[in-house]
């Protein structure tokens, strides 16, 4: 059972910010802002991003994604020191959002990744490592659902340790296990090229986060280092970095930062 409190009660991060070897600075925001906020928060995208956002049907999924992309870079920008409209953003092969490296650039290295689900966000931030963050809102699901899903994209020892969990457990582990496994996936950039099902973690209740096996990269348990995350009751998360995790340090973000860092 985690002991980390509701992302409410998360601190707020200090004015100057610093990553130590082997830290990572996980970060929680909430998505639901009223419409004025979020048109505001517009100016800190870039002409492209305000394109995509515009092609969104739904008002509520274009808010959430000028937020989450808003926060995003009002979030980096504390640590490099650059307006927010200045990063410069791209995708790699697969998809993986990150910063574009600056040529003799005394600028700290930092890595990234962010998720989000319903009006939650989460940004994972560090010194160069390879990580990964995933989270998800656990919806009910029915058992039959929750087992055709597992069966498809769980590891067979995964599949066969959710089935022997209780009942009331089940739902739990299923999200346990499948925000470890996205937020590795993640963590390793490589898209849908590395399936769900070529490595195992672990989703017991009583067990650390932890990669187990792989069956691709045999010595990936001993590199890589796995969290769970609890930001709210209603959702789960997990964080994978590649390497070890010396310290984690949680801050909240919320409207006024957003509000008074764009003016």
């Amino acid at each position: 059972m985690s002991t980390l409190p509701s992302w409410q009660h998360w601190p707020c991060a200090p004015a100057h910010l610093r990553l130590a070897r082997g830290e990572v600075h996980i970060w929680c925001a909430s998505l639901a802002l009223p419409p004025a906020s979020v048109e505001r928060l517009t100016a800190v995208l870039t002409p492209a991003e305000q394109d995509h956002a515009a092609r969104f049907r739904s008002a509520q999924a274009r808010q959430h994604f000028v937020a989450a992309r808003a926060t995003l870079r009002l979030i980096l920008s504390r640590y490099l020191g650059l307006p927010p409209q200045q990063l410069r953003l791209r995708t790699n092969p697969w998809g993986k959002p990150e910063l574009e490296p600056r040529p003799a650039s005394s600028q700290p290295t930092v890595t990234f990744n962010l998720s989000h689900s319903e009006a939650l966000a989460l940004y994972a931030v560090t010194g160069g490592l390879a990580i990964g963050i995933d989270l998800e809102y656990q919806r009910p699901l029915s058992e039959a659902e929750l087992e055709q899903l597992a069966a498809r994209y769980f590891a067979p020892a995964e599949y066969r340790a959710l089935l022997s969990l209780p009942y009331e457990e089940r739902l739990p582990a299923f999200f346990r296990c499948w925000t470890r496994k996205e937020a590795y996936v993640k963590a390793r950039g490589q898209g849908l090229s590395l399936p769900l099902d070529a490595f195992e973690v672990s989703l017991t209740p009583d067990s650390p986060a932890r990669l187990l096996a792989s069956y691709e990269d045999p010595d990936a348990p001993q590199r890589w280092s796995l969290l769970a995350i609890d930001p709210s009751p209603a959702y789960s998360a997990a964080l994978a970095v590649e390497g070890r995790i010396e310290h984690v340090a949680y801050f909240r973000w919320n409207n006024y930062d957003l509000l008074s860092s764009t003016t």
